[in-house]
């Protein structure tokens, strides 16, 4: 295994351990459904298909996950 191949499996851990700590620190509640489009229970706007796809279940869009996260 070469220095890239290092790199690119560190990368692909990191990653990996960066979503499994953004799972257990998600809010269970699941997103609110409105018109058949999944939306933030805290300010209504869409939740990218992105981000459910990469947290299943997830209730909060980015914005409103983070300033729950800085405690304002």
């Amino acid at each position: 295994m070469d220095v890239f191949d290092q790199a690119t499996e560190l990368e692909r851990l990191d990653r990996e351990s960066a979503l499994l700590r953004a799972r257990s620190r998600m809010d269970r509640g699941g997103p609110e459904w409105i018109d058949g489009v999944a939306c933030c229970r805290e300010c209504g706007e869409p939740i990218p298909a992105k981000r459910l796809e990469a947290l299943p279940g997830v209730g909060l869009c980015l914005s409103c996950q983070e300033e729950r996260e800085s405690g304002h």
